[in-house]
């Protein structure tokens, strides 16, 4: 199984339509399982196409470009968690080449109002993968310091949303520095997680963000803030950073990371 997240920091980047190009073509080619993004954006006043998605938004506009590709089927789940930047709807999205069996989409956070920008919104998906159940939840948590939200609590919501045993996979930007802030991180683990960077026979630095981008404008050091959990300790073949520079192209102010698991 091949799993990458990415924080797309959508419509926000220069060159946006060559980036995504770039993100479809190796969507493409490394033909990964699921796709977990964060910042999913599109214009708050831009017309409806399907289901609250709007006819500019970044994961549809993905999809499209795909279809140049691969003739693979893509299956996407979308939801809007917050207003961004004064005039996008700001979400979560799932991208997926296997059928999804049930899908979710729900507030991990105490706030719970796309005005208010604390407010974190998590989609979810359930696949049959090789016989058994798999949940994949992409997440865009709060930084730690948060004043009104609880990283525990809002990961232990994400957790028992599902009353069952299957295995559940919690990716995408949490917003904590494992490198500068362990005891942040090591919250996070206490959770009941495993960390899959961790875990891996083969993996690079980890580092997913080298400067000083919104929510860090104090920090250009090296960061490692975005992250594929597990609720179970998996067999992790390798952990690898792409979209950096030397690992493909860069294509937003984080870069993306990417796993391959034996189950």
């Amino acid at each position: 199984m091949k799993l990458l997240t990415i924080n797309t920091h959508a419509w926000l980047e220069e060159n946006q339509d060559e980036k995504m190009e770039i993100l479809a073509k190796t969507i493409a080619e490394k033909q990964y399982d699921v796709i977990a993004m964060q910042e999913v954006n599109q214009l708050m006043n831009s017309p409806v196409i399907y289901d609250g998605i709007r006819n500019d938004n970044y994961g549809w506009k993905l999809l499209e470009k795909l279809e140049k590709y691969t003739d693979t089927d893509y299956y996407y789940h979308w939801s809007n968690s917050h207003i961004g930047f004064g005039k996008y709807d700001e979400g979560v999205a799932i991208i997926t080449k296997h059928p999804i069996k049930d899908e979710d989409e729900f507030y991990c956070t105490f706030s719970q109002s796309v005005r208010v920008i604390n407010a974190r919104r998590i989609v979810s998906i359930t696949l049959d993968y090789e016989g058994q159940k798999v949940e994949f939840y992409s997440c865009h948590m709060n930084l730690p310091n948060c004043e009104t939200e609880d990283m525990g609590e809002n990961i232990q919501t994400i957790l028992k949303r599902t009353k069952n045993d299957n295995l559940k996979f919690l990716m995408g930007d949490f917003n904590t520095d494992a490198i500068h802030n362990q005891e942040a991180y090591q919250n996070i683990i206490n959770q009941g997680l495993f960390d899959t960077y961790e875990l891996a026979e083969k993996k690079d630095s980890g580092i997913t963000v080298n400067k000083k981008i919104d929510g860090w404008a104090t920090s250009g050091s090296e960061k490692r803030l975005d992250y594929i959990f597990s609720n179970k300790k998996v067999k992790v073949l390798e952990s690898k950073v792409i979209f950096n520079g030397e690992n493909k192209e860069v294509v937003s102010d984080h870069f993306g990371l990417e796993v391959k698991i034996e189950l």
